[in-house]
């Protein structure tokens, strides 16, 4: 039970950060709702471990990198759906110049939002499950 609830708030931790590191991400204004997406987000990662261990696959840094992606991409889609308040919008990105490296503008999507946002959050919540393993 200790066990659990640190993981938990750890991921809450996690999806909290992630969320709001990104602006076009915008969480719900009532408080219940608010906390249910970030709930909904933090508990997929404990779907994931008990995924990996039903379809028998070793838990090591990149499968529980690549099932918290597939399972983050989709929890961000339902939510984008059925969650009132919870919006994703599309964005500019204006671009690098610097002397060896040139990102030219582009359009960031809805879909393309996700992906990012879900990679940064199975990356961080990947890399605390690996690292809690080895130590």
């Amino acid at each position: 039970m200790k066990n659990f609830l640190r993981k938990l708030i750890q991921y809450l931790l996690v999806a909290y950060f992630v969320l709001t590191l990104f602006e076009n991400i915008t969480l719900p204004l009532n408080f219940f709702y608010h906390f249910s997406c970030i709930f909904a987000i933090a508990i997929i990662i404990f779907f994931s471990s008990f995924i990996l261990n039903f379809l028998t696959i070793k838990e090591n840094f990149l499968t529980c990198f690549l099932m918290t992606l597939i399972l983050s991409i989709g929890i961000f889609f339902l939510l984008k759906a059925f969650m009132p308040g919870f919006f994703i919008q599309s964005f500019t990105f204006e671009g690098i110049d610097t002397r060896s490296l040139v990102i030219h503008n582009f359009e960031v999507t809805v879909v393309y939002t996700i992906i990012i946002a879900s990679m940064a959050y199975s990356f961080i919540t990947a890399l605390l499950n690996t690292l809690e393993k080895n130590s």
